[in-house]
């Protein structure tokens, strides 16, 4: 009996390990397919579920759910759905198919010839669907949506114009005239047509010319500019009800889109007659109100009186506040029209760059100022007086529900631009301003975040960076109180190791009845009565005892009134620092906690039926993908991605923890592959940026790579990966990373399953500076990659962020880069912590990736870098992908990266033929081509 026991064991283990060797590893073949739930939606009442399911690349679905019977539709390429609040239709685009699509680009269509949309109407009943191609979009009342309108991309001539036509052809072939029939065009520049689809009925309406448009939230009414040829636009109203259509502006030569206030009764929009064919239209600004007619808020004259050259341009962005009762807008400089007496060929272009100016030229060209949209607001009062409220573009301001208020809160950084170069925590003041008289009262001035007022506009609240407290202020009185101090626990980052003042964890949160305010520490929600009664720790304590963190999340529905309604269920995310385990848990102001959902996963996507206790959720780990469930007195799963991964070697995760040289505790996340063997030894890739131990549940997709290694295919094909948790001390980045880095690795390779002499570093960005640090501090790695590196912190400290234009040194004197001093002050720190400095040293093989439109590391600090070492002879290989940013963004790009990281890494790890583009005897491959020179 025993011989047989032992003969089935065997048999078993044997069965096992042939199932496993039979799991194939991932290639790069295998991204395309890989698939995401995207867009998950609960209906109102809980009663419909949305999703949609795509791959990587390729045809997705969308996927529609009865919950109260389990009826599926299934719309293939559908995206951007929404249901109707009667949970009576789905409304959605359809996609053209990605093969048509792809052999459009082949063939270099342009784009009005490239396939188009189409929108579908889904009765969710019968599953009937309607289909109606060659869209643009579509757009449906916020509240109500007895019509759906839909965006056409083609016009259509004018009916009498088209009744002509077919007239002259009878004639013709009557034989009554040898006149050729007249064509019926339209006006190039006239806009598309639109359709009214009614659900009741499923009649469709079609409307000839709509430019710029917008629904009311009820549903009731749509207004639309009517553009049938260059510089006429007419502003028309449609009752959707009985489709009665009223003319209510003159003709413009210029018409902005229209915007409703959130009652639906009033709407606005600007308007121009010049026909300037450049520089900054002169806009008046007009309401039209539905039981009052229209009328000019503010004339174009009038708007520049203010600031002499400054006025409402086509730039401006108008809006109603919530109430719908005021109007603010914002005013700017007039451009003045390009000047035609002048030749590009005879005119200088330069940019002058001012010592003492708050801005440098590239925040002009990359910032908001080169699209004309920073703004000096000001608003309309109900008697039309135009009114001044920002001092500046850097003026914010912040507005409460002003149904029942004239107080706005002012965070006003005008003056103090320049020395945010070096110091992004400059000092605001904060003002109250009376935005019926635009008169202004100073209370602060500090360095603060999180600056906001409460829906009554009675109080304003901040974080004062440098008290390291919450501040409450009565907009009244002014009076200003420190409402964190008593609790005696840390509001801010405790885990700050940059060299700035440690910002709070997360903004407040105002109750609607404004009786209180929740606030969040490092692990609990705190209740804040504004009546000055004692605050109550909503989260009992149980979140810095337990050492779990919980947040705030807001699933109540979207409505007119602002804040958090306090009679409603607080709803919260849970993570365990210790196990790194997550869920989700609720509360109330009594402070009744329930924990809900609590495991080994990572939860997503979170949303609740507005008036039903029903949720969505996505669900997975590591091992699991990111299912959608659906969760009300149980579980039920709604999708079943990926099923095709049961066929891949996998891996699993576990925490890994070691102290740091000078005796830090650290954590970090240690991947392992399926039918991990501890008598093998293993090839392993280290890869860190900052902190990333709370990631040991979460799901990663095989993708083409962005920057970094993709860790399921590494550990797929044989390698452990390693991503340690690091931390820093100000002045030392380099070392730090060293002192955390370098000791995980070597804690790790204390394993007899390590292969000590075959182990990797890579990093991307920020972690791409630790890798060309660490490289020129250690020997232990056989292999280095490095993304977006910085080298040289004395030339990138006077660099340019290119992305907005923004200089660099902030960076190192008070963020990610931790040197905490100016390049003269600190000039030794500087070249501690840059590592070209000891490249002779340098004996590990490296990698780097750095693009030429790189907009946050400049391009030339990877050139830096590979130009040392190749001075020096070291070898490396430098990686530019043309026209490619910090990250790549084109996908064929990242699928050539992923293969090139596993070519370099499989060669110098696993011993693998050096491969031909490594090769000195191979042809040059420039932006992809390849290149030879003899």
């Amino acid at each position: 009996m025993k011989q047989k026991s032992l003969l089935f064991l065997i048999l078993m283990a044997l069965a096992i390990q042939y199932g496993w060797a039979q799991k194939k590893p991932l290639t790069h073949d295998v991204y395309d397919a890989w698939q995401s739930v995207k867009s998950a939606f609960l209906s109102s009442k809980g009663n419909v579920s949305l999703w949609e399911v795509n791959p990587q690349q390729g045809d997705g679905t969308l996927y529609i759910r009865d919950n109260r019977n389990g009826r599926l539709i299934t719309l293939p390429r559908g995206y951007r759905a929404r249901i109707t609040s009667n949970e009576k239709y789905v409304v959605a685009q359809i996609k053209p198919l990605f093969s048509q699509t792809r052999d459009a680009k082949i063939k270099k269509k342009k784009a009005a010839d490239m396939p188009k949309d189409s929108v579908a109407i889904i009765d969710i009943n019968d599953g009937n669907i309607k289909k109606i191609a060659n869209v643009s979009g579509y757009s449906m009342g916020r509240v109500e949506q007895p019509v759906v309108a839909i965006a056409l991309t083609y016009k259509t001539p004018e009916p009498s114009m088209i009744a002509e036509k077919e007239k002259a052809k009878k004639k013709k072939k009557n034989k009554k005239t040898k006149d050729e029939a007249p064509k019926a065009k339209v006006d190039k520049d006239a806009a598309n047509d639109m359709l009214l689809y009614t659900f009741a009925t499923g009649d469709t309406v079609r409307m000839r010319c709509v430019a710029g448009y917008e629904i009311n939230a009820q549903g009731s009414q749509m207004a639309y500019v009517a553009r049938d040829k260059k510089n006429h636009n007419i502003m028309k109203l449609a009752n959707l009800s009985n489709l009665d259509i009223r003319s209510v502006s003159a003709e413009a030569t210029f018409m902005s889109s229209p915007k409703f206030n959130w009652t639906g009764d009033r709407l606005m929009f600007m308007a121009a007659t010049d026909t300037i064919p450049s520089g900054s239209r002169h806009c008046s600004l007009y309401e039209y109100r539905l039981q009052g007619g229209l009328r000019t808020v503010v004339s174009s004259d009038d708007s520049s009186k203010l600031i002499d050259g400054w006025g409402i341009t086509d730039k401006s962005n108008p809006y109603y506040t919530r109430n719908g009762n005021r109007i603010m807008v914002g005013i700017m400089p007039y451009v003045a029209p390009d000047d035609k007496t002048k030749y590009d060929f005879e005119t200088a272009e330069p940019s002058i760059w001012r010592y003492d100016a708050d801005l440098i030229p590239p925040m002009f060209k990359l910032g908001e100022l080169k699209n004309g949209t920073s703004q000096v607001t000001c608003t309309i009062d109900n008697e039309g007086n135009f009114i001044r409220l920002g001092q500046s573009y850097y003026d914010r301001l912040l507005f409460p529900d002003l149904s029942v208020t004239n107080t706005a809160l002012s965070v006003d950084n005008t003056g103090r631009i320049l020395e945010q170069q070096w110091d992004i925590q400059t000092k605001k003041r904060i003002s109250v301003i009376d935005t019926y008289t635009g008169k202004r009262t100073q209370i602060a001035d500090c360095k603060t975040a999180g600056e906001t007022i409460s829906p009554d506009g009675k109080h304003a609240a901040w974080f004062d960076l440098e008290k390291h407290h919450w501040m409450l202020a009565n907009t009244s009185t002014h009076k200003i109180a420190n409402i964190t101090e008593s609790l005696k626990v840390p509001f801010y980052n405790e885990d700050t190791d940059t060299p700035s003042e440690a910002a709070p964890y997360a903004g407040v949160v105002w109750t609607s009845d404004n009786r209180g305010m929740i606030l969040t520490d490092r692990f609990d929600l705190w209740y804040i009565p504004l009546d000055g009664n004692k605050p109550l720790n909503l989260t009992q304590g149980n979140g810095r005892k337990d050492s779990i963190q919980y947040r705030f999340r807001n699933l109540q529905p979207s409505t007119d009134k602002v804040g958090f309604d306090a009679c409603q269920p607080i709803y919260l995310s849970v993570y365990n620092y210790r196990t790194k385990e997550n869920g989700f848990a609720k509360t109330d102001l009594n402070a009744n906690l329930q924990q809900l959902e609590y495991g080994k996963y990572t939860y997503t996507s979170l949303c609740k039926a507005d008036s039903a206790n029903t949720f969505m959720v996505c669900k997975g780990n590591f091992e699991v993908p990111m299912n959608l469930w659906l969760v009300n007195d149980k579980w039920t799963q709604l999708s079943n991605i990926n099923p095709q991964q049961a066929d891949y070697a996998w891996g699993k995760p576990e925490l890994f923890q070691w102290k740091a040289f000078d005796g830090t505790p650290l954590d970090g996340v240690l991947y392992k592959p399926d039918n991990f063997d501890p008598n093998k030894k293993y090839p392993v890739i280290v890869y860190f940026y900052e902190r990333n131990s709370e990631s040991l549940y979460r799901y990663f997709s095989p993708a083409p790579s962005r920057s970094i290694v993709n860790i399921p295919y590494f550990v797929s094909n044989g390698y452990i990966v390693f991503v340690p948790d690091v931390v820093y001390k100000v002045g030392h980045p380099g070392k730090s990373a060293y002192n955390c880095i370098v000791a995980g690795a070597k804690a790790l390779a204390a394993n007899k399953w390590v292969d000590s002499s075959h182990m990797a570093i890579q990093g991307q960005s920020w972690g791409g500076y630790q890798v060309a640090y660490l490289i020129a501090h250690t020997d232990m790695f056989a292999a280095g990659g490095a993304g977006a590196p910085v080298c040289n912190m004395t030339s990138a400290y006077g660099g340019i962020r290119w992305g907005t234009g923004i200089s660099r040194q902030f960076q190192y004197e008070q963020t990610q880069s931790r040197i905490g001093k100016d390049l003269w002050s600190g000039f030794d720190l500087y070249i501690e912590n840059s590592p070209i400095f000891d490249y002779p040293k340098v004996k590990t093989p490296v990698l780097i990736m750095h693009n030429n439109a790189d907009g946050a590391v400049p391009y030339y600090q990877g050139i830096e870098m590979f130009m040392a070492l190749r001075r020096l002879g070291k070898p490396a290989w430098l990686l530019e992908y043309n026209r490619e940013a910090h990250n790549l963004s084109n996908r064929k790009n990242a699928k050539d990266l992923s293969k090139r990281l596993s070519d370099f890494f499989n060669h110098y790890l696993k011993g693998a033929p050096l491969p031909d583009w490594m090769k000195p005897d191979t042809p040059y491959i420039i932006n992809g081509q390849a290149k030879r020179l003899y």
